[in-house]
């Protein structure tokens, strides 16, 4: 994909650039995981930048791309990178190193089928403390690690407003649908518990129930022509009604039918931008 001469200078500008680490065992794993998890069919089907790229290259990546996101930039030096990559079961390395790939292909049409097994067992967690967030990548890690001390999940993605700040909604995919299930039972309805982070209460919805806001939100402008719609994490009233109530409520909204490829594709922000 590149000269030998591009190569050798872009080996050499990419390390130490950030400070280096020592990769110990634990670290080995955190790095392996985040970057197994960007070619998932949990991620990649709905990264359309990744997407886009494996299907102009034959499936492969550059490393030092993956190595510019985010959630990567600790991971220093590349070279150590590249090792814990050759350690994949899931991903295959090129033999200059500078290219990573998923070893088995992965099949689309049937990642966008599963999409919507994907949105039964996953929840919007709402009114998070967003307004003095300086470091995303550190928020995403605590949260990461606050939902996982409650049940086991399979990725967690925080939602941005207009303006790329996180807007106080979280999106999170449980590891199964019963899971799912006790955690909505758990902290929802009329005799849920509280549950609560830095101090503040927090609320939880259904994928299907924050959807529908969504599109109730956009449906109306509020803040005048050519402007967005307010955020979700404003006063709710059109919040749509539990299940339990909703069964009394003649005028309630119909529900989908389908979830249209489009906000499949907006939903799953890329997990290296982790915004909406």
């Amino acid at each position: 994909m590149s000269s030998n001469g591009d190569l050798e200078v872009e080996s050499q500008s990419r390390r130490g650039s950030f400070a280096t680490i020592e990769f110990t065992d634990e670290v080995k794993q955190q790095c392996l995981k985040q970057v197994e998890f960007y070619f998932s069919e949990f991620n990649l089907p709905y990264d359309k930048f990744l997407r886009m790229t494996v299907a102009k290259n034959d499936g492969w990546v550059p490393i030092t791309t993956i190595a510019s996101f985010n959630r990567m930039k600790k991971f220093r030096p590349v070279d150590k990178v590249v090792e814990c990559l050759r350690e994949s079961k899931v991903l295959e390395v090129s033999d200059d190193g500078e290219n990573v790939k998923r070893i088995e292909p992965l099949d689309f049409e049937g990642a966008k089928n599963a999409r919507l097994e994907q949105n039964k067992r996953t929840l919007a967690v709402i009114n998070f403390p967003h307004e003095n967030v300086d470091d995303m990548t550190v928020l995403q890690e605590n949260l990461e690690k606050f939902f996982n001390g409650l049940s086991e999940v399979n990725q967690v993605r925080l939602r941005r407003d207009h303006k790329k700040k996180f807007n106080g909604t979280v999106i999170v995919e449980f590891k199964t649908l019963p899971q799912c299930e006790e955690f909505l039972k758990t902290y929802s309805g009329e005799d849920a518990e509280t549950l609560s982070y830095e101090g503040k209460k927090l609320e939880v919805f259904t994928k299907k129930q924050y959807d529908l806001q969504r599109e109730a939100t956009r449906s109306k402008n509020f803040g005048g022509s050519g402007q967005r719609s307010r955020s979700f994490t404003g006063h709710r009233k059109n919040m749509p009604k539990s299940r339990r109530s909703a069964k009394t409520d003649d005028k309630s909204e119909s529900e989908p039918k389908e979830e249209s490829k489009n906000e499949a594709a907006k939903e799953s922000a890329p997990a290296h931008e982790e915004q909406s």
